[in-house]
């Protein structure tokens, strides 16, 4: 019976911790699919140093009281900065550095005051340019701007701890893409291209960074050479959970 007794507490023990490595295995699944940004392995911390905003903290606030930085101005800016070279345009390595140039605070984890998702393509003579996972991103320093992508569906996530305006210029600023009326990168009039801005199908006019992200937008576009007809993709299928 004692030998009986103790083959069940070692087949009990052994099942205690497979169900802890798979649940531990879950978990890691998770934190690669939304690339949430964890301290000690236990979640998305909320830090307490000194103000919150939203129900978050800004990773810079410190512990004597003082507010922490806002995640994006009021006024949200409608121009982009960015190289006017050709693609691929990879994720820059420098991620705090762009998000500052777009007038955005790095955070300690994504806001929840303001979520929505915009998407964005971009295709140059018909071919699809991807648009990098990991824009305002800094996975080196577990920080994440309010603006940033996960992934290379082109999804735009908007997950901020104030309630502001986000624009496509601080999407591009973020990327280090140039960006105005009639140029993207290096593509422009004077390289003998046309450059069109499409938003939920239609063609707009004037500089496409002033366009205000809003969820589930669709913005596209389209580089073609100088007498060719620009049109729309078709619209983006937006998976389940957007």
């Amino acid at each position: 019976m004692s030998d009986s007794k103790n083959a069940r507490t070692r087949e009990a023990k052994a099942a205690a911790r497979a169900k802890a490595a798979e649940l531990l295995a879950q978990q890691r699944r998770r934190e690669r699919r939304n690339r949430v940004l964890l301290w000690s392995g236990v979640g998305v911390a909320v830090i307490l140093v000194g103000g919150v905003v939203g129900g978050v903290i800004v990773a810079n606030a410190n512990a004597a009281g003082k507010a922490p930085a806002a995640a994006g101005s009021s006024s949200a800016p409608t121009s982009a900065s960015g190289a006017e070279s050709s693609p691929p345009w990879a994720a820059p390595a420098d991620p705090g550095a762009r998000a500052k140039a777009a007038g955005l605070t790095m955070l300690s984890s994504e806001g929840t005051v303001e979520h929505i998702h915009s998407h964005l393509s971009v295709t140059v003579d018909g071919k699809t340019v991807k648009v990098p996972a990991l824009l305002g991103i800094d996975e080196a320093n577990a920080q994440i701007s309010p603006l940033h992508t996960h992934d290379e569906t082109g999804i735009v996530h908007v997950e901020s701890p104030v309630k502001t305006t986000f624009t496509l210029g601080q999407v591009f600023t973020e990327w280090n893409v140039a960006l105005a009326a009639g140029r993207i990168g290096s593509y422009s009039s004077a390289s003998g291209d046309t450059v069109t801005t499409f938003v939920d199908g239609k063609p707009i006019t004037g500089d496409p960074a002033a366009i205000t992200l809003a969820d589930h937008e669709d913005i596209d576009i389209v580089v073609t050479k100088s007498g060719e007809t620009a049109t729309a993709p078709a619209a983006f299928s937006w998976p389940a959970g957007y």
